[in-house]
């Protein structure tokens, strides 16, 4: 029953996050990027702390030391955005897509070294052969249009690292803080910083007022964004980073690019390449046998303190 659920948390969060490209590009025709991620992060804020208020979700900081929700706050929302934002003004989608793509093997060697999280070779096979799946879809779909500036790859490059270093800190901080407490805490995080940063550019600023430009397209992408993309699937990431091995819960990420290309299928009339195919059942065999494969269903998700609970 757990890995049933460990199974749905993954798939729910990639699934939320495969189209939430749609929804992005559809409200960044009318808003700028600074003004869509305060808009998103301030939405989830809210929605955290109205469920907290209600009793839907339990949150409990009294005594706990908040270092390491401050360390997974910076690398993930503040820095992981900032850093892919930018770095997508100077590569193509593509370039990035690939790149974006090897943050399960960045997590898989980080938590080797940082917290001793180590897969087994029939894992690491298989977590290859997952990214394999990845880079087999980017690349036939870039179909030429990959490249960008030496600074867009570097500045991709350090998103990559920021998100491995996202799970490795929920994973090390899921010892004393619930996946509930950890996203809310996020989620302000977030809110807070782009609310900061939009107060900033928007001094001064010229062009058509903000009410004139949040349209439908521009309400639903903040809606699906604020709601879906950052409450309900970075808690389910939260949740798997506090059950699974951080390099077992991040392979769910490649299912992201299998879900684009089916939204994209479907909603926008792209076309389906065999490769896409291949690609996907590459994707979801490496997804399978890495969360399958070479497991020691006895031993504890996660090491226990004195008094034998976590944290």
């Amino acid at each position: 029953m757990a890995r049933a659920r460990n199974y749905l948390a993954g798939f729910g969060a990639s699934a939320i996050f495969g189209f939430s490209f749609l929804f992005t590009k559809n409200a960044l025709d009318s808003l700028k990027s600074h003004e869509l991620l305060f808009f998103r992060f301030l939405t989830a804020a809210l929605l955290m702390s109205v469920l907290a208020v209600l009793g839907v979700v339990r949150l409990d900081f009294k005594g706990k030391k908040l270092g390491p929700l401050v360390l997974t706050a910076i690398l993930q929302p503040v820095l992981y955005f900032i850093l892919e934002t930018e770095g997508l003004r100077h590569v193509e989608s593509s370039t990035a897509g690939i790149i974006l793509s090897s943050i399960p093997i960045a997590v898989a060697a980080l938590a080797a070294v940082l917290l001793k999280e180590r897969l087994r070779p029939v894992q690491v096979l298989s977590s290859l052969l997952s990214f394999g799946g990845v880079l087999l879809v980017v690349v036939f779909r870039a179909r030429g249009n990959v490249g960008g500036s030496p600074l867009g790859i570097m500045l991709i490059v350090g998103a990559v690292l920021c998100a491995a270093g996202f799970n490795i800190a929920s994973r090390s901080g899921s010892r004393r803080f619930s996946a509930a407490e950890t996203t809310f805490f996020m989620m302000w995080a977030g809110a807070l910083f782009f609310g900061g940063l939009y107060a900033v550019r928007s001094i001064g600023a010229d062009g058509p007022s903000l009410a004139s430009r949040l349209g439908p397209s521009a309400l639903a992408g903040i809606a699906y964004l604020g709601i879906l993309s950052s409450v309900v699937a970075f808690f389910l990431v939260n949740y798997n980073l506090s059950k699974l091995k951080s390099p077992e819960a991040a392979v769910f990420a490649n299912l992201t690019t299998l879900v684009s290309v089916v939204a994209g299928v479907m909603f926008r009339n792209e076309s389906l390449l065999w490769t896409d195919a291949l690609g996907g059942v590459m994707i979801l065999a490496g997804v399978w046998a890495t969360n399958t494969l070479g497991r020691n269903p006895n031993r504890n998700p996660l090491p226990l303190d004195r008094a034998g609970t976590p944290g």
